[in-house]
Formats: structure tokens, C-alpha cells, sequence
């Protein structure tokens, strides 16, 4: 039963040597290393085109979500709908 305090010590001893080899940065506690985001968010009739992606990405917007909301048909009639809501984000 002396194998166990030996295995032990082997797995010890194993993991610091891998510390040692293998550096991982410490988390930065002080906040300022936290990247913040401005969020801009619009409906667009239908599906969009490539002009109206096209102009946000040049102003350094980055599309994150796209989601289409398929028209409402109340009664035979449209009641709204038929969207795409694009969510963008960019550094501040």
C-alpha cells in the first residue's frame, strides 16, 4: 500500500512541472482589459439587401443576429410582420 503516496506524489509534482511549462495568463481583476460594446439593432421590410448590410459594415458595424419574423395573417388580413430584425455591435 505504498504505491498510493507515491502515485500521489508523481501527479503532484506532474502538475507543476506542467505549470511551469505551460504559461496561462492571470485574469486581469482591475477591469480595464474588458473590451465594451455599443448595440444597434432595426427592422428591415422583407429580406435584406446587400446595400443595407453593406453600409453598417463600412461604419464598423459587425451583424451578431438575424432573425425573420414571418407575416401575421389575422382574419385574411395582414397584420404585420414579414421583418428581418438585425442586430449589430462594435467596439466603443
Amino acid at each position: 500500500m505504498k504505491l498510493k503516496p507515491l502515485v500521489v506524489a508523481l501527479a503532484f509534482l506532474a502538475g507543476c512541472a506542467t505549470t511551469l511549462a505551460f504559461q496561462v495568463p492571470r485574469a486581469n481583476a482591475d477591469g480595464r482589459a474588458i473590451q465594451r460594446w455599443e448595440h444597434w439593432c432595426q427592422d428591415v421590410d422583407g429580406i435584406p439587401t446587400n446595400a443595407q448590410l453593406v453600409k453598417p459594415g463600412e461604419e464598423g458595424w459587425e451583424l451578431v443576429s438575424s432573425t425573420f419574423r414571418p407575416p401575421v395573417v389575422q382574419n385574411g388580413n395582414s397584420v404585420g410582420g414579414g421583418a428581418t430584425f438585425l442586430c449589430f455591435k462594435r467596439p466603443r
